[in-house]
């Protein structure tokens, strides 16, 4: 009697959480049917996209196959409209009915498709209209959604001509071959390509992990400048800016203005004409600065131009700050020094320089720009704040789930985690693969979630295009979106603000298996725990609480200070022998351990072997060569076959590439002034902050102009083609 009722008290508290897992799962599925039912109502209606937000939502609460099928649906029917509006557009623009044709691409780009398709052709029919500016937007937002590397430099390539009315003379195929070599140096500013050997500067100031690591001679980095200066021969409006670029880089600022206005001979109608002007009167009043404090000065100006060209951030705001008490009374440095400031959301450091610089502005022109900015500096910071939360909130749910994080406040989807593991436990059995990276979200949800933070963050970073918090979420949102390049470029802001470079992965040791937010500095790699896993992939939480989000602290304020009792790792880089991309995972060895990191990737299984999974795995391993400086670092190859390119265009690109292409309307930055004009992201943010439209568009561009430095500009080498076309080739 007593052997049974100990045997019945052991089963009940199964029985009890057996049932408890079915209250939860039919909970789940009630809410996901109600979804269901509200998108079965607007796909009727013939509400497609309404309809298709729905069924996704829907599959936050539980997978259906009404769901999954409708969406499917949904998505054919759309493309289907996005292909037949294609050809109307095209047989209009043929026709030479443009503003018809524009019309048409603008209606149907919001049923998604190619980003890039869209954006030429409308930059197509804007040229043909007369509409220089939203030409240029337009084909900045192209070369932003192509991933070509080809496409893009003929599409940039474009915009020069339209920007300086030149075409390409007849060149040689030697010729024409050695400026496309420097074309392709300019895309890799920052990356592999330096604007001009540090070591020639005698100005040094103190620079970011990227800028100490990236001058190490084993990164072989190469001049920009001194392959410019080789085509000397090839005189173009193109090349003499470029070359001016380099003049002001290398502390030169007359022979700068010289070229400029040898630019705007060349190229009367130039688009960017009057920026020009007003650039020429700014290196004046440089080269007018009085002895002996006027070299140093001239010298810190043209060493933040280079940090600001290659995204050295802090760099550029210690030259500065220098330049400022070099000579205190220059009222063109407080502007650069409030600017700098301001993009990097610090807003009392901003107050406290603009204030300075129209005491020290004589203009009421220049005061009056002044006071733009500070009329609006504290609600800019609200209104960046409640875009980082919402964002934060969207990204933390998702990777929550994807980590099976269930102590995190998410206790009662206990049900849907167990489902989504023995889900993605098929499949890798399927394919006879090792599990990695995470469980995975359904894929229709995680994109249309990872596509709604990527708005909150292209809000927040119109407000403050270097804030530290934005791009932290929106170089983790680039990665989901597997572009590792312009993750880099949103981590640059990151780093030169002394903060970790961040994502989250699956640690796989000897003996244990961990959730982890792994951090990169200059002096160390940290990995935070965030749950322990057991043999059967059950989380458990860890001894000490991962930061208040329980994710390592997502997004970290530089402002804030910041708890650090984590429980944790600590790596040192002396203790790395080397890391390796080795399949889907990243391999670091220490001496005699080996640790094994597998990326969370949400809006896809992530490929486990194979090129495209190394391809994957790359984008990752580039961040521990970029930011502690780990040189040893061994990529693995990534080469493709037709069908493994195939495979990658819905495993990868398929799943991510779509979604970085929506984001950051900042992005084009050569053609601000114009893409403001069409960016709906814009008037949003100036209607909620109270400014007028104009007052706003003006303090971005303020913004954007130091803070990209002074833009390359791609030189033309074919004529320039204005083809409609229906689909990249």
């Amino acid at each position: 009697m007593r052997l049974t009722l100990a045997l019945l008290l052991l089963f009940i508290p199964v029985v009890f959480a057996d049932n408890q897992e079915k209250a939860e799962k039919k909970a789940l599925e009630q809410q996901a049917q109600a979804f269901v039912k509200e998108a079965k109502v607007l796909e009727k209606a013939g509400k497609l996209q309404e309809a298709r937000t729905h069924y996704a939502n829907s599959q936050s609460f539980a997978e259906t196959r009404d769901a999954t099928e409708a969406i499917k649906r949904i998505d054919g029917e759309m493309q289907k409209r996005v292909k037949s509006a294609l050809q109307q557009a095209h047989r209009l623009y043929d026709q030479a009915k443009y503003e018809p044709a524009a019309q048409t691409l603008e209606a149907a780009s919001k049923l998604g498709g190619s980003g890039s398709v869209f954006s030429y052709d409308l930059a197509l029919c804007k040229q043909r209209m007369g509409d220089t500016a939203s030409a240029l937007a337009n084909l900045d937002q192209a070369a932003i959604a192509t991933a070509d590397p080809k496409r893009k430099l003929k599409i940039k390539q474009l915009r020069t001509a339209w920007v300086t009315g030149e075409q390409s003379p007849a060149l040689k195929p030697d010729d024409r071959e050695r400026i496309n070599k420097v074309n392709q140096l300019m895309e890799s500013i920052g990356f592999e390509t330096s604007v001009e050997d540090r070591e020639t500067s005698p100005i040094r100031v103190a620079v970011s992990p990227v800028a100490t690591h990236a001058s190490k001679a084993s990164r072989r980095t190469v001049g920009l400048c001194q392959a410019l200066d080789g085509l000397k021969g090839t005189q173009t409006p193109a090349l003499t800016f470029n070359l001016a670029n380099c003049a002001e880089d290398t502390d030169r600022p007359a022979d700068a203005a010289q070229l400029l206005a040898r630019y705007l001979e060349a190229a009367p109608k130039a688009a960017d004409a009057e920026r020009v002007r007003l650039r020429i009167a700014r290196l004046n009043a440089l080269v007018e600065l009085p002895e002996p404090k006027g070299a140093q000065v001239r010298g810190l100006y043209a060493s933040a131009s280079r940090f600001l060209e290659e995204r050295k951030y802090d760099g550029a705001l210690a030259s500065f700050r220098q330049a400022a008490e070099a000579a205190p009374q220059f009222a063109p440095t407080a502007w650069r020094l409030a600017l700098m400031y301001e993009s990097m959301g610090m807003v009392d450091e901003a107050r406290k320089s603009f204030t300075q610089y129209r005491q020290l502005e004589a203009s009421p022109a220049g005061q009056l720009e002044a006071d733009l900015h500070l009329d609006t500096l504290d609600a800019r910071r609200t209104k960046y704040d409640e875009e980082i939360d919402r964002a934060t909130e969207i990204l933390s749910d998702l990777f929550n789930r994807a980590m099976n994080l269930t102590f995190n406040g998410l206790e009662d989807r206990a049900s849907q985690y167990k489902q989504r593991a023995r889900e993605r436990a098929k499949v890798y059995a399927k394919q006879k693969l090792r599990v990695v990276g995470g469980f995975t979200v359904p894929f229709a949800y995680a994109q249309q979630q990872l596509m709604e933070a990527g708005e909150h963050l292209a809000g927040a970073l119109l407000l403050f295009p270097l804030g530290a918090e934005a791009s932290q979420l929106m170089g983790l949102v680039y990665l989901q979106a597997n572009d590792g390049r312009s993750s880099m470029r949103a981590f640059d802001a990151v780093a030169s603000q002394n903060l970790p470079v961040a994502f989250y992965a699956q640690m796989h040791t000897h003996n244990q298996d961990h959730a982890v937010k792994c951090e990169l500095t200059r002096d160390r790699l940290r990995f935070i725990f965030l749950s322990s896993y057991d043999k059967k992939g059950k989380p458990a939480a860890p001894a000490k609480p991962a930061g208040e989000d329980g994710l390592g602290d997502m997004a970290i304020d530089p402002a804030s200070e910041r708890a650090q009792d984590f429980e944790s790792r600590v790596v040192m880089p002396e203790e790395i022998k080397s890391i390796e991309t080795k399949n889907g995972h990243l391999v670091l060895k220490l001496g005699k351990e080996e640790i094994t990191l597998s990326p969370i990737y949400l809006p896809a299984v992530p490929p486990a072997d194979g090129p495209a999974a190394r391809r994957f795995a790359n984008s990752y391993t580039r961040l521990f060569v970029r930011y502690p400086g780990l040189e040893e670092s061994k990529l693995g190859a990534e080469g493709m076959t037709a069908f493994e390119k195939i495979k990658l265009g819905y495993d990868l690109a398929n799943a991510g590439f779509g979604i970085a292409t929506s984001l950051n309307p900042i992005g084009a930055i050569g053609a601000l002034e114009a893409f403001v004009q069409i960016s709906r992201e814009v008037h949003g943010v100036a209607k909620a902050l109270h400014v007028s439209f104009a007052g706003w568009v003006k303090t971005i561009e303020d913004q954007q102009e130091l803070q990209a430095g002074n833009t390359f500009k791609s030189i033309p080498t074919e004529p320039a083609s204005l083809t409609f076309v229906e689909e990249i080739k």
